[in-house]
């Protein structure tokens, strides 16, 4: 019977900190052979009790004492002063500030995925991740409201469920800065983008806003305009620290001016994109709104058609899919101007629809080549004779 050796590189067995002779767990997961340590707990996030139990214990306190200073002894679950108004503004408090203190310490200590990102990355990803957690307490709260309508506690029971809602915030925005990548952002960015606009759809309360444009949600005459105005804005933010990441990283591999034309467009895409958010279809914004949203546009179809000469490494498969989207998008705009199939509500949700699928995809096949040339390691099998010995 014959065996195989797996003769790994040395810089993998740096980086994995593996002993000599130390046993390693290898599987096959669909095409593909896993290797890892053993040591399961190594390879998870080491996240220590007090990192999250602590500010959570210190926040309730801190709780407590406010409502016995105002002399509140019932608390409603949902509200103004209440369970759900309190635990949005400790728990997005605590995760922000834990999300802060565990990127800088593994920056500082050169260990983590964080180190791989610059330091201009923390505040753009930082402050999304603060948005989507103050956006899901929101949503939580809402549904919670909802369903237990008119409960109320004592501040006892109130403060153990703020301890435990602050406790899972901090974990998870630690979690999240240990394990940051690539992927967690474009992650981060497609679920504020489509969480953000389908909650402004819904907490809307002119019904009929369909009826305008798709912009209307973030005018002045749309009930809580700020989320999705804030929520452009934001995802502007993280796709600017994508592009940064991605094309520091794949401009070592492909040097020269092509690949900065690809990044220099999708920054362009990035700015256009918040700055629909930051000057909203308002009268006073609405010639400068309706230019930057074209600007977008035009960017967009720009790269569909150069993308096959800047970007080198992209494949054929992907090019074919970047036509066929770019003739979508003419035969939607021709659909909606000159044949007046589609409102514009229908042909802008549709053209967003269709451009955002295609930035996703162009960002995944980027880190693909990106991960290719930074964590690719090329290992051998060696064949052995057992001397017929089964193991």
């Amino acid at each position: 019977m014959k065996n195989y050796r797996v003769e790994v590189p040395k810089v993998a067995r740096d980086q994995l900190e593996i002993k000599d002779g130390e046993p390693l767990a290898m599987w096959v997961e669909g095409n593909q052979l896993v290797i890892r340590p053993l040591r399961l707990a190594d390879s998870l996030p080491q996240i220590k009790l007090r990192w999250y139990f602590g500010p959570a214990l210190v926040l309730t306190l801190l709780f407590y004492a406010d409502m016995i200073n105002q002399g509140y002894h019932l608390l409603p679950l949902v509200g103004g002063d209440s369970v759900a108004s309190s635990s949005l503004y400790l728990a997005t408090l605590s995760g922000l500030l834990a999300f802060a203190s565990t990127f800088i310490s593994q920056k500082r200590h050169h260990r983590g995925r964080a180190q791989e990102f610059s330091w201009r990355a923390m505040i753009s990803i930082m402050v999304a991740c603060g948005t989507i957690t103050a956006f899901s307490l929101v949503a939580g709260a809402w549904l919670v409201g909802s369903l237990f309508h008119g409960a109320v506690f004592d501040i006892y029971t109130a403060g153990a469920l703020i301890f435990l809602v602050i406790a899972m915030v901090t974990y998870i925005m630690i979690n999240l800065a240990m394990t940051i990548s690539p992927g967690v952002i474009t992650n981060l960015m497609t679920f504020m983008i489509i969480g953000g606009v389908f909650f402004s759809m819904l907490t809307n309360s002119n019904k009929d806003w369909w009826r305008h444009n798709f912009s209307f949600l973030g005018t002045a005459n749309s009930s809580n305009s700020w989320q999705f105005n804030i929520t452009l804005i934001f995802s502007a933010m993280l796709m600017l620290t994508l592009i940064d990441y991605l094309f520091v990283n794949l401009s070592k591999k492909y040097p020269g001016w092509r690949v900065q034309v690809t990044r220099w467009l999708l920054n362009l895409m990035a700015a256009c994109l918040g700055g629909v958010g930051l000057f909203p279809n308002d009268p006073r914004f609405h010639l400068l709104h309706d230019r930057i949203a074209m600007w977008m546009v035009y960017t967009m179809l720009i790269l569909v058609v150069v993308v096959r000469w800047t970007m080198p490494m992209m494949t054929k498969t992907f090019l074919t899919l970047s036509y066929v989207i770019g003739g979508v998008l003419a035969v939607s705009y021709i659909a909606f101007k000159f044949v007046r199939y589609l409102s514009l509500t229908a042909f802008e949700m549709l053209a967003f629809g269709i451009a955002f699928s295609w930035i996703l995809l162009l960002f995944q096949l980027i880190e693909a080549v990106v991960q290719r040339d930074v964590r690719l390691f090329t290992v051998e099998l060696v064949a052995e004779e057992n001397d017929g010995v089964s193991h």
